[in-house]
């Protein structure tokens, strides 16, 4: 599988990756590297929404309101659990598209010769990277299936830190590959990341409030 060695390649060398996927791979094998990021994931999850429900930890030490609020969110999504990963890659898929949107005018913006079709092909290929996490993701799902709340918690920590690392690793890839496809120095590669991921965290920051706001009314007596 090509998309093995493309990613193997990000991971071992990252700048010289970026220039050869540039280069040699098309538009499909972007959208593919793509779909794949965001549909194995979604699996993993359906596999860990066959465990049982588990009440949120230690609400015991929150206050009364915030308590029941985070007890009825987590019911909710329990509830939900099968949905979430469908509706989690129409999400993703848009967020990525969206923000490669966002780039590329901010780079054309700033004088920069790509085009938008070839910035879709890396930003694939930059989601691609979030897959090394994926045995982790497998083994705390199994985890969830067996109800094994002790080797659970401090496994789904060290996913949260990884998740974050990993984040940081594909804006990083994203910066790279804006300043190789449209030619432009890295300050304003830099310049036309971080505007759009700014503007897709808080979009995203927007919809988790929301789901727990509709969480919350939907638990209330009429």
């Amino acid at each position: 599988m090509f998309l093995l060695a493309d990613l193997a390649a990000l991971v071992r060398h990252p700048f010289s990756a970026v220039g050869l996927i540039d280069a040699r791979r098309q538009l499909l094998d972007g959208l593919l590297a793509l779909a794949v990021s965001v549909s194995l994931p979604a699996a993993v999850a359906e596999l860990a929404a066959l465990g049982p429900f588990r009440p949120p930890a230690n609400l015991g030490s929150l206050p009364t309101l915030t308590a029941q609020g985070a007890d009825i969110y987590a019911r909710w999504v329990y509830m939900q659990r099968f949905l979430i990963p469908v509706y989690g890659i129409g999400v993703s898929l848009a967020l990525w598209i969206a923000a490669a949107g966002l780039i590329h005018g901010i780079a054309r913006a700033l004088g920069g010769r790509g085009d938008f079709s070839g910035l879709v092909k890396l930003a694939g290929y930059a989601a691609l990277a979030g897959v090394v996490v994926l045995p982790l993701a497998l083994l705390d799902a199994l985890l969830k299936l067996q109800g094994n709340a002790r080797a659970e918690l401090p496994l789904g920590q060290l996913l949260g830190l990884l998740g974050v690392a990993i984040f940081l690793w594909q804006n990083a890839l994203l910066v790279m590959a804006t300043r190789r496809h449209y030619a432009v120095s890295t300050e304003r590669a830099v310049a036309a990341v971080v505007g759009p991921v700014g503007v897709v965290l808080v979009l995203v920051l927007a919809l988790v409030i929301l789901a727990i706001v509709l969480a919350v009314i939907g638990q209330q007596p009429a």
